[in-house]
């Protein structure tokens, strides 16, 4: 997801920004001319694009999404709150559906070990019945106190790459190249 992506891998803010400002209005056309290690970044620069500037209509513009725009965006978003706080965070900051909606991304695309490793993460928070409430880091810090994603953290570490899931989520946009841009 692209307001994860200048933390993860980009060093020069304003060609972050200049990319993000590029692929907003992304077209079918430009798909092929597109760097493969940056396509989902292009995606998701997309699907953001159409997102309110507050980020209020997310849920309605996710919804919307033709199944592919939907299998990658997610997949993507899941797996950088997953880098960047472990399940805690993923949890803390989204919804199950939409976590389940990142494994099934993951499979959609032939990534199917972090799609396990989601959905037993899932399991474990379905059955501890503990749901985040509040939005404080204090909230946060207590919701994720417990440790019980610790090794479901480890084993999606382990096993995510992100050259993989470029490469993956590639060949699979460009499959469904029909609905990726405008």
């Amino acid at each position: 997801m692209s307001k994860f992506d200048f933390l993860s891998s980009y060093t020069d803010i304003d060609s972050f920004i200049a990319k993000q400002e590029k692929y907003k209005k992304l077209k079918k056309a430009e798909l092929d001319s597109i760097p493969k290690e940056e396509l989902v970044l292009a995606v998701t620069c997309w699907v953001e694009g159409k997102f309110a500037d507050d980020w209020s209509d997310m849920g309605r513009v996710i919804n919307s999404l033709p199944t592919p725009c939907l299998n990658v965006y997610c997949a993507d978003y899941v797996a950088k709150e997953i880098i960047n706080g472990g399940f805690a965070q993923a949890f803390f900051n989204t919804s199950r559906d939409f976590i389940g909606a990142g494994a099934e991304g993951f499979r959609a695309i032939g990534f199917s070990k972090p799609a396990e490793i989601i959905e037993q993460a899932l399991k474990i928070n379905y059955d501890s019945g503990k749901k985040p409430t509040g939005r404080s880091i204090n909230d946060f810090l207590d919701f994720s106190s417990s440790g019980e994603y610790e090794k479901s953290d480890k084993e999606f570490y382990d096993v995510f790459s992100d050259e993989k899931f470029s490469l993956l989520a590639y060949d699979y946009i460009m499959k469904y190249r029909k609905y990726f841009g405008d």
